[in-house]
């Protein structure tokens, strides 16, 4: 975690299978009991499930609903692919983080 943003950056695996959600389960919780912002690098993410979408899903909202971002930086086309596979590319569009 940055300590100057307060935001600390979570590289998800490159495939979203049970064992890889439940560990991102266990860091996303850390992150909200400690009050960090979570940036979820989603870039070498080729095997994404829907347990993973869902669970990207469930923090955004847990996060936002105490003013906390949770935001998705470079997903990969595989990602975005679920996204879309899903219904949900819009979700996805307002989970990414534009850095400047």
């Amino acid at each position: 975690m940055s300590a100057e943003t307060g935001i600390e950056t979570i590289a998800l695996p490159s495939a979203g299978g049970p064992e890889a959600v439940g560990a991102l389960r266990e860091r996303l919780l850390a992150a909200l009991a400690a009050g960090s912002a979570v940036h979820l690098d989603a870039r070498d993410l080729s095997e994404p499930s829907t347990a993973l979408v869902q669970l990207i899903e469930t923090a955004a909202a847990d996060f936002a609903g105490r003013g906390l971002a949770c935001a998705l930086v470079e997903p990969s086309d595989a990602l975005c692919q679920a996204y879309e596979d899903l219904g949900l590319y819009g979700a996805l569009m307002s989970r990414i983080f534009m850095s400047a």
